[in-house]
């Protein structure tokens, strides 16, 4: 596993160093069908239609029976079925805008393509934090990705704001908290500037 977040890193410094004057980076916010997350994103233009991508993503899974119960008479919420699961995708891909030239504003289509590592962190289900997440914690790898589309609207002031939705695919190499695979339907939100 630690070889392969190496060679990643090195193919992105490359591509970093070729393409330094032209990339852009940012964050996104994730909401999807298995949880959600925060992503740090990097992006080098090749040409004017094909972007290299690279991302890590902190991604929070949630059990398919997670419910969360409000407790009127003390104002308290409760989670019921949850787990602690913690999924740690370090993406890479292409951005393809198939429409350049063709629309005369600031939006921009793209249809997106990522796969790569999954690094699985799974802490117990009860207990204090130090239980959870450092006595008992469990760790995983496979491999996943993502396809989909979306549009990124370029402001006045080199900020590009971005919405994708698309398909995660984040199969588990065993069984995990009772499920082999946290798939599902991803809503991204994301702010990028350019360097």
């Amino acid at each position: 596993m630690k070889h392969i977040f190496i060679i990643v890193f090195f193919i992105s410094c490359l591509f970093g160093q070729e393409f330094s004057s032209l990339k852009y980076s940012g964050f996104g916010l994730d909401v999807g069908e298995s949880g959600s997350g925060l992503s740090y994103n990097q992006t080098w233009f090749k040409n004017k239609k094909l972007y290299f991508i690279g991302e890590i993503r902190i991604f929070d899974a949630k059990h398919p029976d997670e419910i969360i119960m409000q407790d009127y008479y003390t104002g308290r919420a409760y989670k019921f079925n949850n787990i602690n699961l913690l999924l740690l995708p370090l993406f890479s891909g292409v951005k393809y805008y198939p429409f350049v030239g063709k629309i005369a504003n600031n939006f921009s289509p793209f249809l997106s393509l990522k796969f790569g590592p999954i690094l699985i962190l799974d802490g117990a289900e009860s207990g204090s934090f130090k239980q959870k997440w450092y006595e008992n914690l469990q760790y995983y790898r496979s491999w996943g990705g993502f396809f989909g589309v979306g549009a990124d609207v370029v402001t006045s002031n080199n900020t590009i704001l971005t919405v994708r939705v698309g398909y995660d695919e984040l199969p588990m190499p065993q069984e995990i908290d009772g499920r082999t695979k946290y798939s599902g339907a991803l809503v991204r939100f994301g702010f990028n500037w350019k360097k």
